[in-house]
């Protein structure tokens, strides 16, 4: 076995073993009852070379059958004040038992629109987008999914703009301290890479949420600040 994948493997340990220590692989991402407490809300600002561009809203809802979430990506990159870039996401995903069972996303890529769905059938889930149609394993995420620190113990993830299924790797867990909203905040930083051209680091709190992210994406590194 390549060192590489030694420490990979090792890494994914560490990282699960943490993860478990915290108390956020099973708290996040279950069927809601009325009892329990939702996970927080997420808004993010979205920073390019140190302009605002946009925002990303994770809103989350208790629903009948299970946590509903829904994801909002509003992003334009201007010129003399004249949007020449933009791109704009919507999805709604509903998760029981910790498990992503259903997703709906529909997404303008300047201009260019796609549809990705994701349903659970015969304990599995069916993706229909515009790469086809496959099936992945119950449990599977899109990479929308961030908001979950479960998310880092995946291997494969499912793109909601694309409908694609790409290989997903994670190395770190190490304590960081990061500025959040403008105070000094305790964080756990993991660098993830998501097939061959993707890659960035996302913090998480002490209580598994996500704080911060950059994404490295199509040449460019997108800043995303917690507001």
């Amino acid at each position: 076995m390549r060192a590489d994948a030694i420490s990979a493997r090792c890494d994914r340990r560490r990282m699960v073993g943490g993860l478990c220590a915290w108390g956020v692989l099973v708290a996040h991402g279950r069927s809601v009852r009325a009892s329990e407490i939702l996970p927080e809300d997420r808004h993010f600002a979205v920073f390019r070379k140190g302009e605002e561009i946009g925002t990303h809203r994770v809103v989350f809802r208790a629903g009948a059958a299970g946590l509903e979430v829904v994801h909002e990506i509003d992003l334009a990159v201007r010129f003399a004040g004249i949007p020449f870039y933009r791109y704009r996401q919507r999805a709604q995903d509903l998760w029981r038992e910790g498990r992503l069972i259903a997703s709906e996303s529909e997404t303008d890529d300047n201009g260019e629109r796609t549809r990705v769905v994701l349903r659970e059938r015969g304990g599995r889930l069916r993706c229909d987008g515009p790469s086809g149609v496959f099936e992945v394993a119950k449990g599977t995420m899109t990479d929308l999914s961030y908001w979950n620190p479960a998310i880092l113990a995946q291997r494969v993830l499912v793109s909601a703009r694309r409908g694609e299924l790409s290989p997903f790797l994670t190395v770190g867990g190490t304590d960081d301290l990061i500025e959040v909203r403008g105070r000094p905040t305790r964080a756990r930083r993991w660098d993830v890479v998501l097939g061959e051209a993707d890659n960035g680091v996302v913090w998480y709190d002490e209580k598994g949420r996500i704080v911060k992210a950059l994404v490295r994406t199509r040449g460019q590194v997108l800043d995303y600040r917690l507001l």
